[in-house]
């Protein structure tokens, strides 16, 4: 009996270690951490930007979770792990592209936002310049009509007082000689060939009232012709403007006299001025007799130099005395202007005119001790545009 129930309880023990063996065999292995590691990175606030902003990466990443998690399914633990850990990479990698693409974004909006700015500042740059321009047109026009307005006739004098007026004039019709000489430079050359007809006649005019001023300003006149000499003047004057005008850009002010005059002061040597002909400076000792000392070669060497940079910008060259000069003191200023003029296209310089002032323009007493300053050459640059 005994031994019946031995075998039957072997039997059963038996039974249920098959079975048990049996269960075991048929439950599927467990999954792999990294699988679950993936699930989380899948759902994490990054993997949503990179979903966002780098779709195709990814999408990527997403086909490598699929196909780790197929490979579990098929029970290829060591391919499910593998892919498993590609995934979690490419999430990684999804996730820096996207935020390249937020920073290229950025910075095309910075981008974008610094050029507007850039245009709007040009913008304003621009508006602001024009109305200087327009401001300093203006205020040469108003010069201009005050200098034409019909002057009362002056009367007749006393000699002193006389003498004064006629000093004056002379001064007027050098000053209108090189206004001429300016203008009548820069016609060649108008910005406007349509009048360059109307500029040359308006010209022609203002030449032709400085010879007949100069007419009645010989060594014997008594009477000094101030108020042909005013009208002279503003008539050169006139003439010179509207050739600026014609040579002046139509939307913005081009500042090329501003330039020129701080490009000239920062050179530290010629201490230049600027009037109604443009910007000056003033040079002396440049002669030996009515030739070039060559200290004075040299000098207008460097100019030429700075015309030649600036070819804009047609010479001048007024010869000054220290005394009124007589017939043969006439010849030797006329002698060292030419020799100015040769020096100048020496170097290059081809829009070049000279005016001979003589003693009509003084910058001391003519009967000072200082009256040898009087006798000087200024270099005029003259300016092409409106001021």
């Amino acid at each position: 009996m005994k031994l019946v129930l031995g075998a039957q309880t072997a039997l059963l023990v038996y039974a249920l270690t098959f079975a048990s063996a049996a269960l075991v065999g048929c439950t599927p292995p467990a999954r792999p951490t990294v699988l679950g590691d993936v699930d989380q990175v899948r759902v994490s606030p990054a993997a949503v930007e990179a979903k966002e902003l780098a779709p195709a990466a990814f999408a990527h990443a997403e086909k490598l979770r699929n196909e780790a998690d197929a490979a579990y399914a098929a029970g290829d633990m060591a391919g499910a792990q593998i892919l498993g850990e590609q995934a979690i990479a490419a999430y990684a990698r999804a996730h820096a592209v996207a935020r390249i693409s937020k920073a290229d974004s950025r910075s095309e909006k910075a981008q974008s936002e610094a050029t507007s700015a850039r245009a709007e500042i040009a913008k304003i740059d621009a508006d602001q310049t024009r109305v200087t321009a327009e401001a300093d047109a203006l205020d040469l026009k108003i010069k201009v009509a005050r200098d034409a307005q019909p002057i009362v006739p002056s009367g007749r004098t006393d000699p002193d007082r006389e003498a004064a007026r006629l000093a004056s004039a002379r001064a007027l019709s050098v000053q209108a000689r090189v206004l001429c000489a300016a203008a009548r430079l820069l016609s060649v050359d108008a910005a406007k060939d349509s009048e360059v007809g109307k500029l040359s006649t308006n010209i022609d005019e203002a030449v032709t009232g400085a010879d007949k001023l100069d007419a009645s300003l010989g060594p014997t006149a008594t009477l000094a012709p101030i108020d042909q000499a005013s009208r002279v003047r503003a008539a050169c004057l006139s003439a010179l403007t509207l050739v600026r005008r014609a040579k002046s850009p139509v939307n913005r002010a081009s500042g090329t006299g501003d330039a020129f005059l701080s490009e000239l002061s920062q050179a530290g040597s010629w201490a230049p001025s600027r009037d109604d002909r443009g910007v000056y400076i003033t040079l002396r000792g440049l002669f030996n007799g009515d030739a070039l000392a060559a200290a004075g070669d040299t000098k207008i060497a460097e100019v030429a130099k700075i015309a030649a940079a600036h070819p804009a910008f047609p010479i001048a060259v007024v010869i000054h005395s220290e005394k009124a000069p007589t017939g043969k003191d006439e010849a030797s200023l006329k002698a060292k202007a030419d020799a100015i003029v040769a020096a100048l296209k020496k170097g290059g310089v081809t829009k070049v005119a000279t005016v001979v002032a003589g003693a009509a323009v003084p910058v001391v007493d003519p009967v000072g001790k200082d009256k040898a300053r009087n006798a000087r050459v200024e270099i005029v640059f003259i300016t092409p545009e409106t001021l």
